[in-house]
């Protein structure tokens, strides 16, 4: 008798680690299962440097980059 293995994909924000408990309940019933990350999740996961990167305020409403979003700026650059 074959035993059916078990996929696991998760949905949009998330990453394997949220089957943990299902696949530890399968394990202890004799089932097998794999829980895969989805591009862009999981320890693959990485952000582009400009995610990560300080913004110069100042320098994109300079440029006009903020202009009708709402955002306001402080004399000293910071957002008010």
């Amino acid at each position: 008798m074959t035993v059916p293995t078990f996929v696991f994909v998760h949905g949009a924000g998330s990453n394997s680690f949220t089957w943990a408990p299902m696949q530890r309940e399968l394990a202890l019933r004799g089932h097998r299962s794999l829980a895969v990350d989805l591009p862009g999740h999981g320890f693959g996961a990485t952000f582009p440097v400009a995610y990560q990167a300080p913004q110069d305020l100042a320098a994109l409403a300079a440029a006009g980059c903020v202009h009708g979003s709402g955002v306001r700026l402080a004399r000293d650059g910071r957002v008010a």
